[in-house]
């Protein structure tokens, strides 16, 4: 049930290799405690219209990780970071050519509520 959304502006290099960076995210992911490789939904979307402020990169990278509430805190931050770290790799060209703004949130959904 952990999901990964993937959200990259169209003028990216990498966007060619998405599959790729999917398996990369899903497999970081499955590595931590309590996240089973089986459950983990990894997508993207691709977005053809954006505005970034002045000053900003011409494009952006945006993951959003969403993972059932009640772990412990260590986890979610080692969860975060590892992810953000897979992020960096997988988008180094744009990251060094400064071209992109890479974006990580980690944020948790609710037991009661979220429906499978």
């Amino acid at each position: 049930m952990p999901h990964i959304h993937l959200e990259t502006t169209s003028d990216l290099e990498e966007n060619a290799k998405l599959p790729d960076i999917l398996e990369a995210l899903t497999i970081e992911l499955s590595r931590h405690e309590t996240i089973a490789s089986k459950a983990v939904k990894s997508y993207h979307t691709l977005r053809s219209v954006w505005v970034m402020g002045e000053g900003a990169p011409a494009g952006f990278a945006h993951c959003e990780v969403a993972i059932l509430e009640g772990r412990p805190h260590d986890l979610k931050l080692s969860i975060a970071t590892s992810m953000m770290a897979v992020l960096r790799e997988q988008f180094a060209e744009s990251v060094a050519a400064g071209a992109v703004s890479l974006t990580l949130e980690l944020r948790e959904m609710e037991k009661d509520t979220y429906q499978k």
